[in-house]
């Protein structure tokens, strides 16, 4: 938790340095004054001390009144990069480097309890340079935000295009399941009647082959951005200087640039492997439609043999109670079990056929 405040604390000081460096004063060579606040969770530190360093030696300290403030005077101050440490028994000493001092300004502190140092180092740069380089970083800026909602657009293009896929291949796939199953559960019915009409010594089949589940695949998806702050101090720097610094910015920028147009091709390459994938799963979708509509033309028939097998054991069980009874003359009984027998051969031969066409459907899609 004081790692988090401070931390917190430490952005809030940036900041206001940041804030405050396009309305700084002219370079006042001599003397120059400055003013330390000093808080701590929002409240006014009395007694902090507070020491200004320049090349390693301090040359003027003091410390904090009831406002928690102090004001501290640099002599001779040629604008050397400076260090401003506030620091009280308890608490976490901050030191602030880096700085280029501006007469009259005032510069805030928070200090939090702990031990140990906590050092904050401000970058120095220059605002406002050399407006042509200004104008192509903010050009090379706009095409890598453009490259960026290109790319996030072409990946959400290509999840869209996987789960719409795989969304098509689980219908069809259980669609072809059901199909299967339907079949698999007439062609069982019809082995134990056939074993009835026959009165063979073969057993009736127990259980009905139960179809494996396919495994959905697993995805993942990772995303991680960081973002790093950097103040910039109040110095006023030679036009050498200031030209350096607008080439390195630009630089700085075109590599950006060129890594999100690189990222924009790896999205590009996604996108055509998603489109890829796509297809295969038409492909596949096609295959088990076209399975599920040949199933379903094989299934019909089966309906009708087993529609006309119900009516010829109908005729059959008729003639088995009237022969049983006596009521049918016995060669009655033999010219119409001789037509019930060539109506089951007949149903006999349909049932081979509708069995081979099943058969090499399945072997055709590749299903057992």
């Amino acid at each position: 938790m004081k790692h988090i405040l401070s931390l917190c604390l430490s952005l809030l000081l940036l900041g206001q340095f940041s804030a405050k460096a396009s309305i700084q004063s002219a370079p006042n060579h001599g003397k120059t004054s400055v003013t330390v606040s000093v808080t701590h969770v929002n409240t006014p530190f009395k007694g902090a001390l507070v020491e200004v360093i320049i090349k390693g030696s301090v040359v003027t300290r003091g410390n904090t009144n009831d406002a928690g403030t102090v004001r501290l005077d640099i002599a001779n101050y040629m604008h050397e990069p400076a260090t401003i440490r506030v620091s009280s028994p308890g608490y976490m000493s901050q030191e602030l480097q880096g700085l280029n001092l501006i007469n009259n300004r005032n510069y805030p502190f928070g200090l939090v309890k702990g031990e140990g140092t906590q050092v904050i180092t401000i970058e120095n740069n220059i605002e406002n340079i050399n407006n042509q380089s200004e104008e192509r970083v903010k050009e090379l800026e706009a095409e890598r935000a453009k490259s960026e909602a290109d790319r996030k657009a072409a990946e959400e293009k290509a999840q869209a295009a996987r789960e719409e896929a795989d969304r098509k291949r689980r219908e069809a796939a259980e669609q072809s399941k059901q199909t299967e199953q339907n079949l698999d559960e007439q062609r069982a019915a019809r082995e134990r009647e056939a074993k009835e009409r026959a009165e063979a010594e073969r057993r009736r089949q127990d259980d009905i082959k139960k179809l494996e589940a396919e495994q959905e695949r697993a995805r993942a998806q990772q995303a991680a951005a960081e973002a790093k702050r950097k103040g910039q101090a109040d110095a006023a720097k030679a036009e050498k200087s200031a030209k350096k610094a607008a080439s390195k910015k630009e630089k700085e920028a075109k590599a950006k640039a060129k890594k999100e147009k690189a990222a924009k091709k790896d999205a590009e390459k996604e996108q055509k492997a998603a489109e890829k994938a796509k297809k295969a799963a038409e492909k596949e979708l096609k295959q088990e439609q076209a399975f599920a509509k040949a199933a379903g033309k094989i299934e019909k028939e089966q309906n009708k043999i087993n529609k006309s097998r119900e009516k010829v054991n109908k005729n059959q069980k008729k003639l088995d109670k009237e022969v049983s009874k006596g009521k049918i003359s016995a060669e009655k009984a033999q010219s119409e079990q001789a037509k019930i027998n060539a109506e089951q051969a007949k149903l006999d031969a349909k049932q081979k056929k509708v069995e081979e066409k099943t058969a090499k459907l399945k072997k055709k899609h590749g299903k057992k």
